[in-house]
């Protein structure tokens, strides 16, 4: 297993270098429990968990928790995740569970078609390591076969990559995790059967895929009332899923990648011309990573490795924004915003070009996270003047070249235990419902990451280009934050290019300013997502008048943040190691939801 143990992990750290913005989270307000949680006991055993749960307004969650806190993108999933806590069940066990209820009511973002990272840090042995389940492109795929800007093609099973959720969730279940798998997944199986109420957020989604949703028989059937898009309020019922929920829970991974379930799903995408086969399905692996690790301001941030680029760009941003002294400068002054951009294009575009699926390609890691590399790329900042176009370093390893468009829709889990034990977890379709195609019975979409990647002979040195077996590349960044040798946050966000710019900006407001978790994430936001290209996407209230002429004078183009692709959507838990309070923070540019119990 690759990991990093205690002292170990201490040395490498020396060696290594719109829409909702403005309201208040919506966080779970669950009760006390005193129960004594010292110690793991063996497997535990859950009953369900209610499918509507009280919620209040309040600007954070602060409890002194007996079982734990989980930080999600539903009210469902984050209350499944707290039953799970609270039955007896580790942090692993509750992230599983709260991840396939998401499949369940964020269907659009998240599911078993889809792919994923979880970052884990496990208590009893002090390690931490990360199980990396992105797809990965069947065997007889042909570059410029599939055109992804072919919408014919792209909203059909051709844009499905093997999928590899279930395989990781189910992985990290049973090497890390306590419960048996059909207590797990109970919860979210009668979520889908019994149905939950459509949010605001999803209702806003299937507005927007409707074109997309109405060519599909299997998802206009659950998302539309004979053609009619449904509404905020309405119930959704998904039989169909819950179903397959059941098949999986019954006979694990070997049902969906080798059994009844397989067959369906291969059957089903070669109809639209995919060309995965069995093959692919059984030769799926979840892949365990040694984390990145860098040190900033005396915090350990720990992060995924490649095919993930989001964990390098977030730590090459990290140490040069140190080497700038970011701290010196309040948070959304002239100076800070324009010094953290600098370091998220620079860090970005070295990310952009470097970075693949290392069994295919040399990547340079451990120079990009190192403080040697970020000193000399600090090089390139101005005081007051913004780098008119942001050019990637030269390396002494081949460059990756251009890169396809990555999806925007993911969603974020952050769980900690009474145990110790924390989860990190990003989990993806890579586009709003994947590609539209659900396969009639299933209940799900499938994801679309063969549309986000580069099929055009002539774009082959992008590191997105099609090869057989390649794991689809990910800007996605589950991150655990460690002080003294202890873990203190479990952090991330979705949002494809502003998941490393908001784990930042959050990350620093809490950690340099002092700020309680929620109050950091609910601070307006200047973001910078665009490749190379000198422009900020300003939430209201990020920047004032004189601010932002002083960003214009500088060089820089501002542009309205409308949404949470530009600005992140941030869930968190945290724990203060001196008196055991864990807080869980939630973001409401999406309606996440936190809670502790």
């Amino acid at each position: 297993m690759y990991c990093l143990k205690g002292g170990e992990y201490m040395n490498r750290t020396k060696q290594k270098l719109s829409t909702r913005i403005g309201a208040l989270t919506l966080a779970l307000s669950l009760a006390l429990s005193l129960l004594a949680g010292c110690g793991q006991t063996g497997k535990s055993s859950a009953g369900g968990s209610s499918s509507a749960g009280s919620a209040s307004s309040s600007s954070t969650v602060t409890e002194i928790s007996s079982v734990g806190g989980v930080a999600s993108s539903t009210k469902y999933s984050t209350e499944i995740g707290l039953d799970i806590l609270e039955a007896g069940g580790n942090a692993i066990d509750a992230a599983v569970a709260t991840a396939f209820a998401i499949g369940v009511a964020e269907p659009e973002m998240s599911g078993v078609g889809g792919c994923g990272i979880m970052t884990i840090y496990l208590k009893d042995s002090n390690e931490y390591t990360v199980l990396e389940f992105m797809e990965t492109v069947p065997k007889n795929t042909v570059p410029g076969v599939f055109d992804p800007k072919n919408r014919d093609q792209a909203d059909s099973g051709m844009g499905a990559a093997v999928p590899g959720q279930v395989h990781g969730l189910l992985t990290a279940l049973e090497k890390y995790g306590t419960m048996e798998r059909k207590d797990v997944m109970a919860p979210a199986i009668k979520l889908a059967s019994e149905g939950y109420e459509l949010d605001a957020s999803l209702e806003d989604y299937i507005g927007m895929s409707y074109d997309r949703i109405i060519k599909n028989e299997e998802l206009t059937s659950i998302y539309t009332d004979e053609g009619i898009p449904k509404n905020k309020g309405d119930l959704i019922q998904n039989p169909n899923l819950a179903n397959t929920l059941q098949a999986i829970s019954d006979g694990g991974i070997e049902e969906f990648y080798t059994g009844e379930l397989a067959e369906k799903i291969v059957k089903g995408l070669q109809e639209d011309g995919n060309p995965i086969t069995m093959e692919d399905m059984a030769a799926y692996q979840t892949v365990e990573r040694e984390p990145l690790i860098t040190n900033y301001y005396g915090y350990d941030f720990i992060a995924p490795p490649p095919p993930a680029s989001g964990g390098m760009w977030l730590l090459e941003c990290m140490n040069i924004l140190e080497e700038m002294d970011i701290k010196q400068y309040e948070p959304n002054s002239k100076e800070y915003i324009h010094l953290v951009t600098e370091a998220t294009r620079i860090a970005l575009i070295d990310s952009a070009n470097y970075i693949g699926d290392p069994a295919f390609y040399s990547l340079p890691d451990e120079i990009l996270v190192s403080k040697d590399f970020a000193k000399e790329r600090a090089q390139l900042i101005q005081e007051d003047k913004a780098i008119p176009e942001v050019i990637p370093a030269e390396l002494p390893v081949e460059k990756l070249g251009t890169t396809a468009e990555e999806g925007k829709h993911t969603s974020h889990i952050a769980v900690m235990d009474s145990y110790g034990n924390i989860v990190s977890l990003t989990t993806t379709l890579g586009n709003l419902f994947g590609c539209a195609t659900a396969i009639d019975g299933l209940g799900f979409a499938f994801n679309s990451h063969m549309s986000n990647m580069e099929h055009d002979p002539a774009k082959s040195d992008s590191p997105d280009y099609v090869m057989p077996g390649k794991r689809v590349r990910t800007t996605i960044s589950p991150t655990i934050i460690v002080k003294d040798g202890e873990p203190i946050m479990a952090i991330g966000s979705p949002g494809s290019l502003a998941i490393p710019p908001a784990i930042t900006l959050v990350a620093n407001n809490a950690l340099l300013y002092g700020m309680e978790i929620q109050d950091a994430i609910n601070l307006p936001r200047a973001t910078a997502t665009d490749y190379g290209n000198a422009v900020i996407y300003i939430e209201e209230g990020a920047a004032d008048e004189e601010t932002q002429q002083a960003l214009i004078d500088m060089g820089y183009e501002l542009r309205p943040a409308e949404d949470m692709i530009t600005s992140g959507c941030i869930a968190a838990v945290e724990i203060n190691n001196e008196n055991g309070n864990i807080t869980a923070g939630a973001d409401m540019r999406r309606g996440y939801v936190a809670g502790t119990r």
